[in-house]
């Protein structure tokens, strides 16, 4: 994913500038869950269905990886669709972090005490 560009599907604002656009799960089994829709070429079939279901606003723009972990960090979407394929938003956001070199968490065991209960 390094090298990998992605374009997003945006919504075009006043001035010139563009915002992620997040949409709601339909069929997922948390009222609210968000998605977000990531193509990996600015054209193509996928794409072209996308723009004609949305309204006039609905445009597909180039994104850099540092604003689509901004984007992941301010939606929180449960799912982002890449080419129509699913990936859960943790496993994508977690991809963008390591290709920014941003150092992953590791988990460590922490015990704590037993409570004394006399």
């Amino acid at each position: 994913m390094a090298s990998e560009q992605y374009y997003a599907l945006c919504v075009d604002e006043e001035g010139g500038s563009t915002e992620i656009a997040f949409f709601e799960l339909g069929r997922e089994a948390l009222p609210g869950a968000l998605g977000l829709s990531l193509y990996t070429c600015p054209n193509g079939e996928l794409q072209r269905r996308h723009l004609q279901d949305g309204d006039d606003n609905v445009v597909i723009v180039a994104k850099s990886h540092r604003d689509l972990l901004e984007a992941m960090n301010t939606g929180v979407p449960s799912s982002v669709f890449v080419g129509g394929k699913r990936i859960a938003g943790s496993v994508f956001k977690a991809m963008l972090e390591e290709d920014l070199g941003i150092s992953l968490r590791e988990p460590r065991l922490i015990r704590l005490d037993e409570p004394d209960l006399h």
